[in-house]
C-alpha cells in the first residue's frame, strides 16, 4: 500500500517539475504553448494574427528604407487587377460612399459656377459694352462667351491664407503687392472658430463648411482639404473659375505635403515651399479707368433697332395685306377657299373656284397685289351663291332687257315684261340652269307693244330753272307746280337709261357769284343745290342718279341769274 501511493505521488511530482522546466526553457505557460501551437496548425487563425502586424511592419521597412513604395506597386497594382476581374461589383460597392459624394460635389461645383456666369452674362448682356463684345466676336475667332469673361470680371485677390484645419494655425500667407498687411493669425483663428460655429449650430457634417464670407465689397472664399484649407480675400467680383484655381492648390497642397500635414506639430517652416502654389491665385484685373461715352455702341444699337423695327413693320404690314387677300377671296362669291400658306415670300391659295366668278387678277389688282405674289392652286366646282347663279341663268337664258332675275334657295323669281315667245323658252329651259329648281314668274308681264320713246325727258328737265330770293331756300306755289312736273320727268330717266343701254344722271347746278366772300357763296349754292336733290329723293328719284354741283355765273358763257338752280342731264 505504502508503495503504490508513493509512486502516485512521484508521477505528480515529475509533470509538476516537467511544466517549470517548461516555463524555464519557453517562457511561456501552457495555455500560450496551445495557443502558439493553434496558429502554426490551423492557417486562418495565424492569418489573423498577422494581419494585425502586417501593416505596421511594411510601414516600418518603408521608413528604414529597406522597402521603397515603388517595389511594391506592382504586386498591389496586380493584386487589384486581380480582385477588380474577379469580382468587380465587390470594388464598386468599396468605392460607392467614396465615389458618389465626390461626383455629387463635383457636378454641384460646376453648375454652380455656371449659373454665376450664366447670371453675370445676362445681367448686362443688352449694355452697349455687350453688344461692342457680340460684334466683336462676329469678326474674330473668339467667341462671344470668351470675350464676355476676358472682360466682365473686375477683381483683384489681395491674400491667400494657408491654415491647418485640426489646429487652426497658420501655415502661410501669401499677399499681393501693394496691399496692405493684416494680421494673418487672427484671420485663421477667426475662420476656425466660424467653421466650428456653423458645425455646431447647424449640425453640418465634419466634412462640411463655409466656403463663402461676403462682407461689403470684400469676398472671403475658402476651400476645404482634408488637411488644411485654403482662405482668398478678393476685392470686387471674381470669375468662378478663381475658385477652380483655388481647388487646385489646395490639392497641390495636399499632394506634395501630405506626411507634414499629417504630422504637423506646429512647426510652419516646412510649408514655406506652398507659396509656388499659393502664388497663381493672387489675380487681378483692373478697372479701365477711361471714361468715354459709348457713342460708337449707341450708334450701331440704333441702327440694329431701326433695322429691326423695319424689318418688323414690313412683315406686319405684309401679313396685313395677306390677311386682308385671303378675307376678300373668303367673301368673293364663286370662290371656296379650303387652305392658304405661305411659302418664299407668297401666298398661296387652294380650294375650288367657278368659272362664271369674278377671275382672280381683278382681286388681285383691288388688293394692290402683284400677281407674281400669289399663287393658285384653284379646282372648278358649281356655285350656289345667288349673284353667280343669276349670271348662270342670264348666260343660259338670254333674257331681254326688261327682265330682271332674282334668286333664292333654289328659286328663280323673273319680273319684268318680255314677250310670248321668250316666256316660252323661259318654261322650257330654266331647268339647264345649275342651282334652279323652281321657276316664280308672278310678276313677269307678256307685252307686245313697241317701247315708249322717253327722249323727250333730257330736254324736259334740262329746261326747268327755279330762282330764289337772297338767303331764300323755299319754293312758292308756281315753282312748286314746276317741280312737280320736274319730277315727273325725273323718274322715267332710269326706265330710259334702261331701254337705251345709257348711263344718264341729273345734275342739280346751283348758280352763284364769285363777288363778295366766295367760300360763304359756294356754301349757300351747295346748300341749295342738296336741297333739290333732297325733295327729288323723297319724290323718288334713286340717289345714284342725282349729283349737286355749284357753278358761278363769271365762269359761263351765257349769263344766269345768281341763285338760280338749273338741271344738266350727262353720262355718268
Amino acid at each position: 500500500m505504502y508503495d503504490n501511493n508513493h509512486l502516485k505521488g512521484s508521477e505528480k511530482l515529475n509533470e509538476a517539475q516537467l511544466n517549470e522546466l517548461r516555463t524555464l526553457i519557453t517562457g511561456l505557460e501552457k495555455p500560450a504553448l496551445r495557443r502558439l501551437q493553434k496558429l502554426m496548425t490551423d492557417p486562418h487563425e495565424f492569418a489573423v494574427e498577422i494581419s494585425e502586424l502586417l501593416p505596421f511592419s511594411i510601414r516600418q521597412l518603408i521608413e528604414k528604407g529597406s522597402v521603397h513604395i515603388a517595389d511594391l506597386l506592382p504586386f498591389f497594382e496586380e493584386m487589384i487587377q486581380e480582385s477588380i476581374e474577379k469580382n468587380p461589383q465587390r470594388l464598386a460597392n468599396l468605392l460607392f460612399p467614396i465615389m458618389g459624394p465626390a461626383i455629387r460635389k463635383a457636378v454641384s461645383e460646376d453648375l454652380k459656377r455656371l449659373i454665376e456666369s450664366l447670371n453675370q452674362g445676362l445681367e448686362s448682356s443688352l449694355s452697349p459694352k455687350h453688344l461692342k463684345w457680340r460684334i466683336q466676336a462676329l469678326f474674330s475667332k473668339s467667341t462671344y462667351l470668351e470675350i464676355m469673361l476676358s472682360h466682365a470680371y473686375l477683381f483683384q485677390v489681395k491674400h491667400i491664407f494657408l491654415i491647418h484645419r485640426e489646429s487652426a494655425l497658420l501655415l502661410h500667407h501669401e499677399k499681393a503687392d501693394h496691399v496692405a498687411d493684416i494680421e494673418a493669425d487672427m484671420v485663421a483663428s477667426m475662420l476656425s472658430a466660424i467653421g466650428d460655429f456653423v458645425r455646431d449650430s447647424f449640425h453640418s457634417n465634419e466634412g462640411e463648411g463655409v466656403d463663402t464670407i461676403k462682407i461689403g465689397e470684400t469676398n472671403l472664399w475658402i476651400e476645404q482639404g482634408p488637411h488644411a484649407i485654403i482662405a482668398a480675400v478678393v476685392d470686387g467680383n471674381p470669375p468662378p473659375d478663381l475658385r477652380l484655381d483655388l481647388k487646385e492648390a489646395i490639392e497641390a497642397v495636399h499632394y506634395n505635403h501630405r506626411t507634414d500635414l499629417e504630422k504637423f506639430e506646429g512647426e510652419t517652416s516646412v510649408f514655406v515651399h506652398t507659396s509656388k502654389f499659393l502664388k497663381p491665385c493672387l489675380r487681378k484685373e483692373k478697372k479701365d479707368q477711361r471714361k468715354r461715352p459709348p457713342y460708337f455702341a449707341l450708334v450701331i444699337l440704333l441702327l440694329v433697332c431701326i433695322g429691326i423695327g423695319y424689318l418688323v413693320y414690313q412683315k406686319t404690314q405684309k401679313n396685313i395685306r395677306f390677311k386682308a387677300l385671303t378675307e376678300a377671296f373668303k367673301s368673293e362669291n364663286g370662290y371656296l377657299i379650303s387652305q392658304t400658306k405661305k411659302q418664299n415670300g407668297q401666298l398661296w391659295f387652294y380650294g375650288l373656284k367657278d368659272e362664271l366668278a369674278r377671275q382672280p387678277q381683278e382681286i388681285l389688282t383691288e388688293q394692290s397685289f402683284d400677281t407674281d405674289e400669289v399663287t393658285f392652286r384653284f379646282k372648278p366646282f358649281v356655285s350656289l351663291d345667288s349673284s353667280i347663279v343669276i349670271v348662270r341663268a342670264k348666260k343660259v337664258l338670254s333674257p331681254p332687257e326688261t327682265v330682271k332675275f332674282t334668286y333664292d334657295k333654289g328659286n328663280l323669281f323673273v319680273s319684268g315684261t318680255c314677250k310670248a315667245d321668250w316666256l316660252d323658252l323661259l318654261h322650257n329651259n330654266f331647268h339647264k340652269v345649275w342651282g334652279v329648281h323652281s321657276l316664280n314668274v308672278d310678276d313677269l308681264k307678256i307685252s307686245d307693244e313697241p317701247p315708249i320713246d322717253l327722249s323727250w325727258i333730257i330736254k324736259d328737265i334740262a329746261s326747268y330753272r327755279f330762282i330764289f330770293d337772297v338767303n331764300e331756300l323755299k319754293m312758292n306755289d308756281e315753282q312748286q307746280k314746276q317741280f312737280s312736273n320736274l319730277t315727273s320727268a325725273a323718274l322715267l330717266l332710269e326706265e330710259y337709261n334702261h331701254s337705251k343701254k345709257k348711263n344718264y344722271k341729273i345734275q342739280v347746278q346751283s348758280v352763284t357769284s364769285k363777288a363778295g366772300n366766295t367760300d360763304a357763296n359756294q356754301g349757300v349754292a351747295l346748300s341749295r343745290a342738296e336741297n333739290f336733290i333732297g325733295l327729288l329723293r323723297e319724290a323718288g328719284v334713286p340717289d345714284e342718279l342725282l349729283e349737286a354741283k355749284v357753278i358761278y355765273n363769271e365762269d359761263l358763257a351765257n349769263k344766269e341769274e345768281v341763285r338760280s338752280v338749273s338741271f344738266k342731264v350727262a353720262e355718268k
